[in-house]
This record gives structure tokens, sequence and C-alpha cells, in this order.
């Protein structure tokens, strides 16, 4: 019987497995050192997450996760603004700027799925889409789109910088570490499991029950957090994080 419910821990974030890591050991902490099968694995288990924040650390240099979500965010929040602006502009009462809008929405028309698309595309999209802008300035100036197009550059700027930090030579070294890190932290994880799980069939499970149901919790969160980030990768697939297999980027 399985007492302490699963969690693939290889498909959480970098932060994300940290933390979770670091709040299963605070449990252990105060409420697992007096289980005498595990004493010895928590100690060994205070290092190995103590070397992952480490690794964490070193990653964050590289242009997270984290920013590149928001960026990513910036830049199709402006891109949906400019599309609404121009929408708007059709019904003007001013002709000319009816006429400005009717061109160009002729242009973004042909960038409607630009948010959708993933990271590279969409910033390829996005720069030949600010290149076609500069060539009718006349009829973004007239719509007072300014504003929105110089934001719409900068967080695509951004994002294009960010990717190339990530992918630097630098970069994957500190990628590869953490892979390595991560994976000694599961395999501890999951050893002080096996062993609690056989403490509670030698010893009873209520000797380890408000362990169970303290980790069991955390668990529950985490996979919740999970099941979120899934819907959000389906509803926009992009290649903001390697996939399972490989090395994840720090958030």
């Amino acid at each position: 019987m399985k007492y302490i419910t699963q969690i693939a821990v290889r498909r959480l974030r970098n932060k994300l497995h940290f933390e979770f890591m670091r709040s299963i050991l605070e449990l252990l902490l105060v409420l697992g050192t007096n289980i005498s099968y595990i004493a010895e694995l928590i100690q060994k288990f205070v290092g190995r997450v103590n070397d992952e924040d480490l690794a964490l650390d070193q990653l964050k240099r590289y242009g997270t996760t984290e920013e590149i979500h928001n960026e990513d965010g910036r830049r199709d929040n402006a891109f949906r603004r400019i599309c609404d602006i121009i929408r708007a502009g059709h019904k003007h009462f001013d002709e000319s700027k009816r006429a400005a809008a009717v061109r160009l929405g002729a242009i973004v028309k042909e960038y409607k799925g630009t948010p959708n698309l993933p990271m590279p595309e969409e910033s390829a999209a996005i720069h030949n889409l600010l290149q076609k802008f500069e060539t009718v300035r006349a009829d973004t100036d007239l719509l007072g789109l300014d504003g929105w197009i110089t934001e719409l550059k900068d967080a695509n700027d951004r994002v294009r910088s960010l990717m190339t930090d990530r992918e630097s030579e630098a970069a994957t070294k500190a990628q590869y570490k953490m892979k390595l890190v991560r994976a000694e932290t599961d395999r501890q994880y999951a050893e002080i499991l096996t062993c609690l799980e056989a403490a509670a069939i030698i010893d009873g499970v209520d000797t380890c029950k408000q362990l169970f149901d303290e980790i069991n919790a955390r668990i529950d969160e985490y996979n919740n957090i999970l099941a979120r980030e899934k819907g959000w990768r389906n509803s926009k697939k992009s290649d903001l994080e390697p996939d399972e297999e490989d090395v994840r980027i720090a958030d």
C-alpha cells in the first residue's frame, strides 16, 4: 500500500522543483528526525537541497524562464492593443484615419496568429511586422500607434536577448550542472519516501501519519500547479522550456 501521493518531480520547473524539495526538507526536519530509518538520509538530503539552491542561483544570470514569460506576455499585449486600435480606426469619423486603418489592417491580418506561435517564430514574425510598420509610418502616426509600436519592439528585443543569453555556452554548462544536481536530489527524495513507506509497514502507519499528511498536502499543492501549467502550455505551445527529458531552465 502506498501512503504518499505520487508527483512527477521531473516536470517541475527548476525554481518550483527547488521550492518543493525545500518544503519537503522542512517537514522532514520538523517531523521526521525521530524516525530512525531516515535520520541519516535527512542529513544527506540537506546537502542535496543546498546544492540545488547554489545551482539555481548560478542559472539566474542567464535570462530566467519567468522573465521570458513576462516579456512574452508584454509583447502579446502590445500586439493585441495595436490590433484593437486598428480595428477601432475602421469606424473613425475621420476618413483619412479610416483609410489608414484599412491599410494597416491588411498588414496585421497576415500576422493574426502571431501571439500563438512558438517563441522563436513569434520573435521573427514581430520583427518582420515592425519592419512593415516602418514603411507606413504616416499611417501608424495618424492612428497614434507610436507608443504601442515602441512597446512591442522593446518587449520583442528583450525576449530575443534573454533567449540568446539562455542558449550561451556558459548557460548550457549551468543547465547541465542543474540537471545533474536535480537528478541527485530526486534520487535522495525517492530513497527517503521508500524508507518512510517501509517504516509505516514495520512500525504502523500511525507513527508517520502526521508526516504523511503534511507531505501529501505539499504534493497536492504542487500537482495542482503542474496541472495549471499543463493547461497553459496546451493553449500556447512554445519552447520556453525544454522537454521533460532535457534540462529545465530556471525561472
